[in-house]
């Protein structure tokens, strides 16, 4: 049987595996013949492919030669050359009825990194350096032997799960009969920071692994990922630690000791799964794949154990510095996170069943609190130092006794508006000024479904501007819930304290006017957040006018929803809004006619690719509480300059001379 190849193109198997001609490319040709011979078959085969690219990046040229002439003894020997790579395996295997012996030696004078990477499969980038190396194997398939070693030489790499970009510079691995050796083995990260391995893997006839490892690391960014790499964790972690791994393939040993030091910004999300479904005893029992083996193969007694990883045993102490940051993702829908920091010293363990346990206090002296209202309101309250977060078992199962802070600054008039009518309508002194107030939040109990409570407290340095009878009422209102989750409620969402009847008008109709105002404000932002959710590329904005405004007979009140709608074109150069009003309250004007809702145009135009000159031409329809219904028709040209400094928005007026004086005399200045 001979089969001739001339000219095959890769990438026509690409197309067809992959349905992308960019996975592989290159040119194969070559003769593979077959023939019998006695009573076996012989094998004669030459193949090469010529501009080998994977992944669109350059491997060179590949040769490999097979030749089994008689059917007793097969010579191999494969070649690669190109970018960077010049290696060569050659030797000979002879079949044998219970084991064969072979002979192969790979001799590695360059292989490329970015070869490498073209074949992990996205799990290392940025690949740069060489391997150099040579290493022998013989004997036999049921016992081989390997010598040799493996060097790196200026080698930067990115593996995917760490995002961080390591450095191996000069560095080899010692290959013996009798397993992998490190000696100070060292990994620097972009700050030069190292990892150092020493030990050795030893090995029986390429299996049975025994561990003898020890990892030591200082100030080592070992993380630098984003929420795409991975939801469950992320950020940039740098630690110390030193790790013994001893033991056997099937259970290795794991001592540790890590510290995530100052300048760690690390972020836990909480797994849906830990939020939606209740938590019982034994309800999910995390299983290892290797252990269900013999309930699915229930029945074979003849199927053979199969060596590997069954679990391993961890202990280790876990220390984080005052300087680290951490930040737990409470809920990812609403972005509710807790980030804090604070001293820890926690004992973590895991055993070969997967069953985890962590211990210990993490001290808090700093932090923040993210509460968000319906993705459309969001407030950061302030932890308190001597909060703490502690476990006792269970990783997901921590306690907490958190207290955060949330200051507002307003007037306490609202709150004192009963007392004002009690007096016969005259305000209390020191209610008009606005003071700082606190609402304390206090988290309790489980992490994941901790038991909140509110208080208002006054700042004990402003508790002496503040009038006795506001400092009485406050804490009359932390005695009674209801009423101190309205005011919450109301300093969180509004800025501001609200009657105890927020809708009763009083004669001036001042209370009725404030309700219209910051519900109106409320309103306008859920309707733009709504929008920009519903039509993305497209601005449009809604705007809520509530107020009072005077007519015979006394207050009415007015309430118009305002709406506009923008595109940019040409590139942005041109935009177009269009918008109007709708009076939804109060005596219809003439703009509610239906030809009058979209009646407000504005056309501008930018002169200048910066944007610095441009023209504009509007006409706008609005009605003005006392003045009436006002229409403005206008064009003109616009200039448009940015400046931090008042001064930057005036030199261009000042002339050549002026500028290069006070250039000199900042030389002059910086010289001394």
């Amino acid at each position: 049987l001979n089969i001739d190849i001339r000219n095959f193109k890769l990438e026509d198997i690409s197309r067809i595996v992959e349905k992308d001609t960019s996975l592989v490319k290159g040119t194969m040709s070559g003769n593979v013949l077959l023939k019998k011979v006695a009573d076996s078959y012989g094998l004669v085969s030459d193949i090469r492919i010529n501009s080998l690219v994977v992944r669109k990046v350059p491997i060179g040229d590949l040769s490999m030669k097979a030749e089994n002439p008689n059917g007793d003894n097969f010579a191999i020997n494969v070649n690669l050359t190109g970018p960077d790579n010049n290696m060569t395996v050659a030797g000979n295997f002879v079949p044998g009825e219970q084991a064969g012996s072979f002979d192969i030696n790979t001799d590695i004078q360059s292989l490329s990194m970015k070869t490498i990477e073209a074949f992990s499969m996205d799990q290392i980038t940025e690949a740069e350096g060489t391997l150099t190396g040579n290493f022998l194997i013989n004997g036999t398939t049921a016992s081989p032997q390997i010598t040799g070693n493996l060097t790196f030489n200026n080698v930067f790499m990115k593996p995917a799960y760490l995002n961080n970009r390591l450095e191996i510079k000069e560095e080899t691995i010692e290959l013996r009969n009798d397993g992998i050796y490190f000696d100070t083995f060292t990994l620097a990260d972009a700050s030069q920071h190292t990892a150092v391995i020493d030990g050795s893997v030893q090995m029986k006839q390429f299996s049975d692994f025994i561990f003898a490892l020890q990892v030591n690391t200082t100030d080592f960014l070992l993380f630098n990922t984003a929420a795409k790499d991975n939801q469950n964790f992320f950020g940039r972690m740098i630690i110390d630690s030193k790790i013994d791994v001893t033991g056997p393939m099937e259970l290795p040993r794991i001592n540790a000791r890590v510290k995530m030091k100052e300048g760690s910004n690390f972020t836990f999300s909480v797994p849906e799964d830990q939020l939606t479904t209740d938590k019982g005893e034994d309800v999910v029992i995390f299983l290892n794949p290797v252990e269900l083996s013999p309930i699915l193969t229930r029945g074979d007694s003849t199927t053979k154990k199969t060596s590997g990883m069954t679990g391993f045993d961890l202990a280790s102490i876990i220390e984080i510095d005052k300087g680290a940051t951490l930040r737990l993702l409470m809920d990812p829908a609403s972005a509710d996170s807790l980030v804090v920091r604070g001293e820890a010293a926690l004992s973590f363990t895991m055993d070969q069943s997967g069953k985890m346990s962590l211990t210990g206090s993490y001290n808090l002296s700093e932090g923040s609190y993210l509460v968000s209202f319906e993705s459309v309101i969001k407030r950061k309250f302030d932890i308190e130092s001597g909060s703490t977060i502690t476990w006792n078992g269970d990783p997901m199962d921590a306690l907490i006794s958190i207290n955060a802070i949330y200051t507002v600054r307003t007037s306490p008039a609202d709150l004192m508006a009963d007392q004002a009518t009690g007096n016969g309508g005259t305000e209390v002194n020191g209610n008009n000024g606005r003071y700082p107030f606190q609402v304390l939040l206090k988290l309790r109990g489980e992490i994941l479904k901790p038991e909140i409570s509110f208080e208002i407290q006054i700042p004990t340095e402003e508790k002496g501007k503040v009038d006795e009878a506001v400092i009485n009422k406050i804490s009359m209102l932390n005695e009674d819930e209801s009423a101190l989750n309205k005011q919450v409620f109301a300093l969180l969402v509004l800025g501001r304290f609200i009657q105890e009847n927020p809708f009763e008008s009083e004669a001036a109709g001042g209370t009725s006017t404030m309700i219209r105002s910051t519900v109106s404000k409320f309103l306008s932002a859920q309707l733009n957040q709504l929008s920009s959710k519903m039509l993305p590329g497209t601005e449009i904005n809604f705007d809520i006018q509530s107020y009072d405004e005077n007519v015979a007979g006394g207050a009415q009140g007015r309430t118009d929803v305002e709406f506009g709608v923008k595109q940019q074109l040409f590139n942005e150069r041109l935009s177009v809004e269009i918008g109007g009003s709708v009076n939804v309250e109060g005596d219809q004007g003439p703009q509610d006619n239906a030809s009058e809702i979209a009646s407000d145009v504005t056309v501008e135009y930018k002169l200048t690719k910066d944007g610095r000159f441009r023209m504009k031409g509007f006409r706008l329809n609005q009605y003005e509480a006392l003045e009436g219904q006002i229409i403005e028709t206008g064009i003109g040209v616009v200039y448009v300059k940015d400046f931090n400094r008042w001064n930057r928005l005036f030199k261009g007026r000042r002339n050549r001379s002026d500028s290069l004086n006070n250039q000199n005399t900042n030389d002059t200045s910086d010289s001394k």
